[in-house]
């Protein structure tokens, strides 16, 4: 069975029905399921459809709430505090970040962090909610332990992530979405199924030794934080602005998302939105950012390489490409998503 290409929509719908036969709500299931098909067509498929059967998985086994509802705890004029009930995390990062966009509407800046929530696939999703209200994005979360702090041998932070997104003029926005590890939990996995190996910079064995194989860094091992001791401190922070800031779960208090599947995981997140002409006029802040990428992408190339990037540039050239001819998916995939459909009764869509 070799590689093929599946619309868009129609992994989007099985992954609806496969949602919603195990009792989410048509709503949820649509958002839920558009997270992962927006890394998918975005080309940062360690975030989407390969997730699916350990999401279903943990709604099977209770770790994920079917009928929780995001509640408000607490709330100010620019900020607010949501208590997500262990429920999907998508639901609840939408709900906070639609919240924050609202804030940011009448204040200027809009910050509203969630707690017991899990995980929410990938950041980028909600930062980018801002960019059509004339708006600066942001959105953060922890994640279960799986980096050790520089020198350490023990996961003591998750592979916390960031997304910023920047709306421009004539260009596409620039959207940074990065987590703190030397690479995604998704990307070994690909490697796992695909039986290559991986540079010796993104895992540790579980005896705190770099490894190439990715069956020895999935077997209690560790990821690398990227960059040594500044992808520590970065994890560290995004934790301190989540997990600590929410009265949430943080370090070794959040749970990963491939274990104790019938726990909820106790992730945070802190979603926020920064309205621009609150400091200038829209259009002459767009203007200085088509200035700013132009700057970057008229820079002369080192060898061997064609072209200069800014963030995001090539997630959204992926994004039109895959949506033109669809998303990709390996043989072993492939398999998995039929064996999935058939288990609900829900048929794969290739």
């Amino acid at each position: 069975m070799s590689e093929i290409k599946v619309p868009a929509e129609q992994l989007s719908a099985f992954c609806i029905a496969c949602f919603v036969k195990l009792g989410l709500s048509p709503e949820d299931a649509r958002g839920t399921a558009g997270n992962l098909i927006f890394a998918n067509l975005r080309g940062v498929d360690s975030h989407g459809v390969i997730r699916l059967k350990v999401y279903l998985d943990r709604l099977r086994a209770g770790g994920f709430k079917l009928q929780a509802r995001p509640q408000i705890v607490s709330e100010q004029e620019s900020c607010a505090l949501i208590d997500a009930q262990d429920g999907v995390g998508q639901v609840a990062a939408t709900v906070a970040m639609k919240l924050a966009i609202a804030k940011a509407g009448k204040s200027g800046v809009g910050v509203v962090s969630v707690r017991n929530s899990n995980h929410f696939g990938a950041s980028a999703y909600y930062a980018m909610q801002a960019l059509e209200h004339g708006m600066i994005g942001l959105a953060a979360t922890n994640a279960g332990p799986t980096m050790a702090p520089t020198g350490g041998r023990e996961g003591r932070l998750g592979n916390n992530a960031l997304a910023v997104a920047v709306p421009a003029g004539n260009r596409a926005p620039i959207v940074l979405d990065m987590a703190t590890g030397a690479v995604a939990w998704g990307k070994i996995f690909l490697a796992q199924q695909e039986k290559r190996r991986i540079p010796t910079t993104w895992a540790l064995d579980r005896s705190g030794l770099p490894t190439d194989d990715p069956d020895a860094a999935a077997d209690h091992g560790l990821i690398q934080p990227f960059g040594g001791y500044k992808g520590y401190g970065l994890s560290l922070l995004i934790d301190l602005l989540t997990g600590v800031l929410s009265g949430g779960g943080f370090s070794t208090h959040v749970r990963t998302l491939y274990q104790e599947l019938e726990t909820p995981s106790q992730v945070a997140q802190t979603c926020a939105a920064l309205r621009i002409d609150a400091f200038m006029p829209l259009e002459e802040f767009c203007r200085r950012v088509d200035a700013i990428i132009d700057e970057m992408r008229s820079c002369p190339t080192a060898p061997g390489v064609e072209r200069v990037f800014v963030p995001g540039e090539i997630e959204e050239e992926t994004e039109r490409r895959r949506r033109a001819e669809g998303i990709p998916l390996r043989a072993a995939l492939q398999e998995e998503l039929r064996s999935l459909g058939a288990q609900l009764g829900v048929a794969a869509p290739f």
